[in-house]
């Protein structure tokens, strides 16, 4: 039966407690207890009564909480109890006081360097600061220019949809990309308590619009081609662009050879053998086909300009890891690829993505002379269709040389002359390697 005596402790008494076949307690008085389990172990608690209910408080076990240790957190208990406080009853937590008070310079500063910086790639961190941030440069274009002292607690839904309605009349890709840009960085102060409510909700602000502004970054259909003229105006003013040259180079890379984004933006220095780029299967769309192989592009004198003389990844970004270490080298990403189109508002275009270059530069092929829809197919590296997946296995090299030589032709005569200002409009493709074409 289990029994509770009272006795003053000592560590020798502790010790030498034998554990029996129900459980029972030792008290030195006024609730300091001591319980011996069946299994042997020993358990400090205090019992108490407070506001008429009994209460039990466990103080840890013996021998990793020593008397003296178990003795100090009965006394510090038992001082609490007689305060009238339960020492069982948990803290009210300190909530820090909202920062109502901040500017929207103040938060935007905040919340550019807890959740963009070290986030985010550099070209993104950059769009993000020169939409948010002022630069102080005359001439440049500030949206946020009257709100720069205002208190954030104090921006309206209104206001805010005044403001982008007031961009949208120049620019509504200008306008969506506020929206975009703006609207995690409340949703930031949102989250903290710094503001009621976020003024920058979708919902909210196209209400107040007479257009509504939604937010897209390329067209949702598949169909975007440019014109003479738009390919005139895309090559020109991308070199007044935001952004690295190795995203520009990679932009009009795209466009000469016709390859998809990804692929164009994971070249690397190995893969390039005089003037034909092999592209190794496993980076393709044709990975798991068994009957596909790896894909040759032929490089006009152009295209190996842009690409240079640069070894490892041609179009290469630091990527910074986690926790601090060396950043690492990778290729730039196709979203830093599509976000610069987007920060420089299309370049003046109506919108299109990056992947809209290579269907550009297959439908200006089906128009020139010279340029079968076989060679125009085997520069995609489209699947063959039907039989002649199984039984045509020509690479089609000779025709794809002939074929990129020819679109190079047609974009010189677009753009009225050369297309990198270097290497003059009339220039003779380098001999490639005997035995490169089929």
């Amino acid at each position: 039966m289990a029994r509770s005596k009272s006795t003053m402790f000592t560590d020798t008494m502790i010790r030498k407690l034998k554990p029996e076949a129900a459980k029972y307690t030792r008290s030195e008085g006024n609730g300091f207890t001591i319980r011996v389990l069946p299994s042997g172990g020993k358990v400090w608690f205090y019992l108490y009564g407070l506001d008429g209910k009994r209460w039990e408080m466990s103080l840890g076990t013996y021998p990793q909480v020593s008397l003296e240790e178990a003795r100090d957190q009965f006394e510090a208990a038992r001082k609490k109890v007689k305060a009238g406080v339960n020492p069982q009853a948990v803290p009210e937590p300190v909530v820090e006081a909202p920062k109502h008070d901040l500017t929207f310079d103040e938060l935007a500063r905040e919340y550019i360097t807890n959740n963009v910086e070290g986030q985010l790639v550099d070209i993104s961190v950059y769009g993000i600061k020169r939409i948010l941030l002022s630069t102080g440069k005359p001439g440049t274009l500030d949206d946020f220019k009257t709100w720069r002292t205002r208190k954030v607690a104090g921006i309206t839904t209104e206001e805010a949809a005044k403001l982008v309605k007031d961009v949208s009349a120049r620019s509504a890709a200008a306008a969506r990309n506020l929206i975009r840009t703006a609207r995690p960085m409340f949703s930031y102060a949102l989250a903290r308590g710094m503001i009621p409510t976020n003024p920058f909700i979708l919902g909210s602000v196209k209400s107040f619009l007479s257009k509504p502004v939604q937010v897209r970054l390329v067209p949702g259909v598949r169909s975007r081609t440019f014109s003479e003229d738009e390919i005139k105006h895309f090559w020109k003013e991308l070199s007044r662009a935001t952004g690295s040259v190795e995203i520009r180079n990679a932009l009009r890379l795209i466009l000469l050879t016709g390859q998809r984004p990804g692929e164009v933006l994971g070249l690397h220095s190995d893969e390039i053998d005089g003037n034909w780029w092999t592209l190794p299967k496993a980076r393709t769309k044709a990975r798991y086909d068994k009957n596909r192989m790896d894909h040759k592009v032929f490089l006009v004198p152009e295209a190996l300009a842009l690409i240079g003389d640069k070894k490892g990844y041609i179009f290469e970004s630091r990527v910074k890891k986690r926790g601090g270490g060396a950043a690492e080298l990778r290729p730039i990403s196709t979203n830093a690829l599509g976000h610069v189109v987007f920060v420089n508002n299309y370049l003046g275009l109506p919108p299109w993505g990056p992947h809209d270059l290579r269907r550009t530069c297959r439908t200006f092929m089906s128009d020139i002379d010279g340029i079968s829809a076989s060679a125009a197919e085997a520069i995609l590296n489209h699947a063959r269709e039907g039989t002649k997946k199984n039984y045509d296995h020509h690479r089609y090299l000779r025709q794809i040389e002939t074929a990129l030589t020819l679109w190079r032709d047609k974009l010189v005569e677009i753009m009225g002359g050369p297309l990198v200002p270097e290497l003059p409009d009339n220039v003779i493709p380098l001999r490639r390697k005997a035995g490169a074409a089929e």
